[in-house]
């Protein structure tokens, strides 16, 4: 039988059946929901299209050459919010730095605390950031030749503590092998050491303008007073200035002094040294 309609007659639109009404039911929450992602993933696009980047999990910390370890602990703290009181006592283990020195002097980390950029997570440990440290430390010096100081009666640990000194003294790693030259003959002949620096981390304060009390202060760190070194390093030196205690240039020169704008002068004997004093003055 023929199903086209008579003339003149248009054909009536049928109507969904029951089955096909399921089917736009169920596909009309799919499309809604399909719709609803392409927006979000639009949303967390630039206007460029490249993906919006999340944050970062850890925060670049600058710990400098010269710090003591009180100083780098509010570093860590005013960059990340780790409170300095967490990074000092993760910072005392002294067995630690017994194994490192090969010695029972050390009291802490001071001086095993490599200065450089660390990636730091306030969410974790601070003692993550110390055992870097102290890995960086291994590592960097592994390479320095110590045989000089050898020679001279140093262990590795003397040459750490003077590298400390010489961190604080000099600048430039030209003076830092003359400084540290001079050291060694100071030591050589008996005399004291006789650096400022010594009693400043002894009083705790590196600025403060010494009085005869300070030079005269019953500090083992005082060597304006005591003979020898010092009984630990008086900072965290970088890798310029270990290098400079290991291996010093042969000098001559038994004094030395720094003008304030950095300028050292170098003096053979204790006359010469007080016109190096006047120098050093005129320099500024």
């Amino acid at each position: 039988m023929s199903t086209t309609p008579p003339a003149g007659r248009r054909p009536r639109p049928q109507r969904a059946t029951p089955a096909g009404r399921r089917v736009l039911v169920v596909l009309i929450p799919i499309l809604a929901i399909v719709i609803a992602v392409i927006a979000v993933v639009a949303l967390t696009r630039g206007g460029g299209g490249a993906p919006v980047a999340s944050a970062p999990t850890t925060i670049d910390v600058l710990l400098v050459e010269g710090l003591r370890r009180t100083e780098m602990a509010d570093v860590v703290q005013a960059k990340t919010g780790i409170p300095a009181a967490q990074y000092i006592a993760a910072t005392d283990p002294s067995k630690v730095g017994q194994t490192l020195a090969g010695t029972k002097k050390p009291t802490s980390l001071e001086g095993f605390l490599f200065p450089a950029t660390y990636p730091v997570d306030p969410k974790k440990p601070v003692s993550d950031l110390v055992n870097y440290q102290l890995r960086t430390y291994s590592q960097r010096t592994a390479g320095i030749n110590y045989a000089y100081a050898k020679k001279h009666n140093l262990t590795r640990y003397d040459v750490l503590i003077m590298a400390s000194i010489i961190e604080r003294e000099a600048s430039n790693q030209r003076d830092r092998r003359i400084i540290a030259g001079v050291f060694y003959n100071r030591l050589h002949l008996g005399m004291r050491i006789d650096s400022d620096v010594t009693v400043h981390y002894a009083i705790g304060s590196w600025s403060k303008e010494l009085t005869r009390a300070d030079l005269n202060l019953a500090s083992p760190y005082n060597t304006r007073r005591y003979h020898g070194l010092p009984p630990g390093p008086i900072c965290n030196p970088g890798l310029g200035a270990i290098n400079a205690a290991a291996n010093p240039v042969r000098t001559p020169y038994l004094y030395f002094v720094a003008s304030r704008s950095g300028k050292v002068f170098y003096a053979k004997t204790d006359a010469e040294f007080q016109q190096a004093i006047a120098k050093a003055k005129a320099n500024g």
